[in-house]
This record gives C-alpha cells, sequence and structure tokens, in this order.
C-alpha cells in the first residue's frame, strides 16, 4: 500500500518547534499530535499553520532533545460530510468529498489488510485504546493476573516502589537478592540486629557512637572490651602475649599505615599518629604521671625516661672521747721546791701569797704546759642492691593500635 496516515520525528536540538505534515487530510481537526507517546492538545499545546505552502504543526514549546514526535491523522466519521436532500441536485465535489472521507477512514482503519485481521475504530476499548492502526495501548489495570506468564515481568516492568512488604513472601529475599550498601538505617527495626548477626570482629571504633557502649551493652567474656579502648591506651596484662587488638609495649617500630608488628598484620596509622613509629618500652619500668604543667618532674615531654636517682639527704654521727690524767701528787722541800716526779729536777713553781717562797702548797698545778692530743676514726658500712625500688609485682605492658 502506497498511501500514509502518519509521520514521525525525533527532536534534533532543542529548538526546532515546527514539524510538516506529510499526508492527505480533510480538516484540521482531523490531525492528532503526540509527543513521547503522549496525546497533545490542539491550541494549549501546539497550532496548526500554513507555512510555504505545507500545513505545518508549531509546538508552543519546543520539544526537548530526542524526543519524538509523531503527527497522525483521524478522521471524522460520525457524521457524512456531504448530505443530499431528495430533488436536489448532485455535485461531483460532494461526492469527491464524501468518498474522501470514507476512503480515508477505509485506510485508518486498515481494512483489507493483507492479514486478514480485523480492523476497529479508533478510540478506547475497555482493556485497550486504539490510536492508529498500529498504535494500540493497554489501559491501566487492564491485565488480570492468569493472563501473565510465569517470569514475564522483569526489572524493568517495575515501578520504583512499587513492590510493597505485603507481596513478599516470608523468606523470599536472600543476600543474593540485596546489592551492597542497600539497607539503611531507617529500614532496619529497634532491637532487629542481634548478637548472632553481627559477624566477629566487623564493628569498628569508628562505627561506635560516643557514649552508645553501657556496661549493660557489654558481654562478660574476657575480650569483649576492647574494641571500645582508645588507640593509645596502656594497660597491664597478666599473660606473656598481648590480647586481640593490642602489641607489646617493648619498643617496636610500627608502620603508618598498615604493615606487620609481633605478628601481628594490621593498620597502625592511629597509633602512629600518637606515639610515633615505635611503641614506648615498658619492660622493667615503672611508670610516672605526665608533669602536664604541674612543675613536680618539668621540663619533661610525654613518654620520655629517666634514670633512677635517689634524693640528697644527709647522715647524722656522733662519737665522743674522754681523756683522764692521773696527777701522780707532789710534795715540798723545806725551800718551797716541788718535788714532782713528773721532772727529773725539783721546780720552784711559784711563791707564796706573801711574796716569799711557796712554803704553803698552793704552787701551780704541776700540769701547766703539757699538751695532749687525741683522735677519733669512724666508718659507715653500704648495705643494699643495685637499684632502688618498692615491692612490685611483674605485668606485661600492651597498647591499643
Amino acid at each position: 500500500m502506497a498511501y500514509t496516515t502518519e509521520k514521525n520525528y525525533t527532536q534534533s536540538g532543542s529548538t526546532n518547534r515546527d514539524f510538516n505534515v506529510t499526508f492527505p487530510f480533510l480538516a484540521t481537526t482531523d490531525l492528532r499530535v503526540q509527543l513521547n507517546g503522549v496525546t497533545k492538545t490542539l491550541t494549549s499545546d501546539y497550532t496548526i499553520v500554513q507555512s510555504g505552502g505545507n500545513t505545518v504543526v508549531n509546538f508552543n514549546t519546543a520539544p526537548a532533545d530526542t524526543n519524538t514526535i509523531r503527527i497522525f491523522r483521524d478522521t471524522d466519521i460520525d457524521a457524512m460530510e456531504a448530505t443530499f436532500a431528495a430533488g436536489s441536485s448532485i455535485r461531483s465535489t460532494d461526492l469527491n468529498t464524501n468518498n474522501t472521507q470514507l476512503l480515508y477512514a477505509a485506510q485508518e482503519f486498515g481494512t483489507l489488510k493483507d492479514d486478514n485481521s480485523v480492523s476497529f475504530s479508533l478510540g478506547d476499548k475497555g482493556d485497550v485504546t486504539i490510536n492508529s492502526s498500529s498504535d494500540w495501548v493497554i489501559n491501566p489495570n487492564s491485565i488480570e493476573l492468569a493472563m501473565m506468564t510465569n517470569n514475564s515481568v522483569g526489572t524493568n516492568e517495575l515501578v520504583n516502589e512499587s513492590v510493597t512488604a505485603a507481596k513478599l513472601a516470608d523468606f523470599a529475599i536472600t543476600s543474593s537478592e540485596l546489592a551492597s550498601n542497600s539497607v539503611i538505617n531507617a529500614k532496619i527495626a529497634t532491637d532487629a540486629v542481634t548478637t548472632v548477626k553481627i559477624q566477629d570482629n566487623s564493628i569498628s571504633t569508628a562505627k561506635i557512637q560516643a557514649g552508645a557502649v553501657t556496661p549493660d551493652k557489654l558481654a562478660t567474656s574476657a575480650n569483649s572490651g576492647f574494641g571500645f579502648v582508645p588507640v593509645g591506651a596502656v594497660f597491664w596484662f597478666g599473660g606473656n602475649s598481648a590480647p586481640t587488638g593490642y602489641i607489646k609495649c617493648n619498643g617496636d617500630s610500627i608502620a603508618n599505615g598498615t604493615g606487620t608488628t609481633q605478628g601481628v598484620t594490621a593498620d597502625f596509622s592511629a597509633l602512629y599518629a600518637i606515639v610515633g613509629a615505635n611503641v614506648p618500652d615498658l619492660r622493667g619500668e615503672f611508670v610516672r604521671g605526665f608533669d602536664d604543667g604541674r612543675n613536680i618532674d618539668a621540663s619533661r615531654g610525654i613518654r620520655t625516661s629517666q634514670s633512677d636517682q635517689n634524693k640528697q639527704h644527709n647522715h647524722s654521727v656522733s662519737a665522743s672521747t674522754s681523756i683522764q690524767l692521773n696527777d701522780p701528787g707532789h710534795t715540798h722541800d723545806v725551800d718551797g721546791y716541788v718535788v714532782d716526779p713528773w721532772y727529773a729536777e725539783p721546780r720552784n713553781l711559784g711563791v707564796g701569797t706573801d711574796g716569799n717562797a711557796n712554803t704553803e702548797g698552793n704552787a701551780v698545778s704541776a700540769s701547766t704546759g703539757i699538751t695532749v692530743s687525741a683522735s677519733t676514726s669512724i666508718s659507715q658500712n653500704n648495705n643494699g642492691g643495685s637499684e632502688a625500688r618498692p615491692r612490685n609485682v611483674a605485668l606485661l605492658a600492651c597498647i591499643k593500635y
């Protein structure tokens, strides 16, 4: 068949508003226009004008780039174009008009088609609406479940948010049906996530809200709280090796990123930012609180070492020495001389109170002039070991990474 009843365009760019009608028609009211499959309204959406001898559909607003425009004919057959009265003359023009009306309608109905299919008039037919012989549209809510084959509805046929919970069978959605990162917080019911739903070592410190972990939320197992200790925290452990989440404070080097230390492969960047390239070495050390401006242990940086020392002090020592001189005694002769056994010869050591020779026995002591010296030697014995220390217990120092 050589006749045409429609013309289709695809917008190129976004400025063209005029599209030619390339097929014959009886009246402009028989022309229909669709944009992307949606029927538009004359005057409010477009007008029909004559330009350069052509009939043109002029859109009020230019269609967007790649939009499809369909212009087709729907000849009105509700009434004959020309009506003849009894006894009136018959004009060839009226006959031709009526015949053209019937011809156009027959072309639009698709009668006498090669495939012998049944033709219908345009319009709503209940389950479908017929726009032309080649454009049939299924009306909303017209397809019954019994008319659908299994697996006939795919992802492309589902409208966003069209499947409600009431339409999902229990346990119909498994892990394979969930896209990565597709379940958001708002879609998780309160208390829906229990311990059995959480994979071991899957919750990081960054995923725990400050203050969210209270004593009633902690299990009683030995390692239940290791994930809630801040990076860089040091504690004392009663075993020979560090527990999960910690390494020994033995001065080992750590990576500024992912690396292996003490057989543990992890991202040490957070610990590196606090302590630097090496963990503190606390083996055999006592820990002293950082002065932090108190000026008791001033001029020290955090994590610096300090050698041992005793505070300066004095010891008091008392000693006594006694010296006794025994006077062997002496006598006087008749002339007043002292007969003293300490001297080889008697000596007159003085006179009496009357100016005469000392005959009354009150001469100066015979010990005058004798010098006596004495020395005392004191020694103090040392007692103790090689260091100063209090009583203590040895524990393993560990640091959180």
